[in-house]
């Protein structure tokens, strides 16, 4: 089963925004809220309250199961406005400063129970093996701090 929750505008820009999302998407649902309540960043507050407020609306419409949720997809819009100022400079000349507002949508994925990893990944091939391990996701229980969109080896 899936829900779909969205934010309001709020006053940040899309492309810091765009960073929080990609560090919530794929995460079970309590991790991302973890992670957000963590996060040095402004942003991290609002959007923990409004994955807590999509948890709860799942919870009640959809009767999905908390502990199943995961954020399946997390995507960042543009804001319908701009919060304008004017910007005085010398000689009686002005500009106007542009504050970007940007909202947030969700899609929550309520995971199956009964399927097991090991019997999707089962195939058949010459040269395939399952103890093969190319990539591991790290799977240390501290917060993300200051993620970024690339490793930093």
């Amino acid at each position: 089963r899936e829900t779909k929750f969205s934010t309001a505008n709020f006053p940040v820009s899309p492309r810091k925004l765009g960073m929080l999302a990609r560090q919530i998407t794929g995460q079970p649902l309590n991790e991302a809220i973890r992670q957000m309540q963590f996060s040095s960043k402004r942003a991290a507050k609002r959007i923990r309250s409004s994955l807590a407020h999509a948890r709860r609306n799942a919870i009640i419409q959809r009767k999905m199961n908390p502990e199943n949720m995961i954020v399946k997809l997390a995507r960042v819009g543009k804001g319908m406005k701009f919060r304008k100022k004017i910007d005085m400079k010398a000689r009686g000349r002005f500009g106007i400063i542009r504050n970007p507002t940007a909202h947030l949508k969700y899609v929550l994925w309520e995971k199956p129970v009964d399927i097991k990893p090991t019997d999707l990944q089962k195939r058949k091939g010459k040269g395939f093996k399952l103890s093969r391990k190319v990539w591991m996701p790290l799977d240390e229980r501290k917060p993300v701090v200051n993620a970024k969109p690339y490793y930093n080896w």
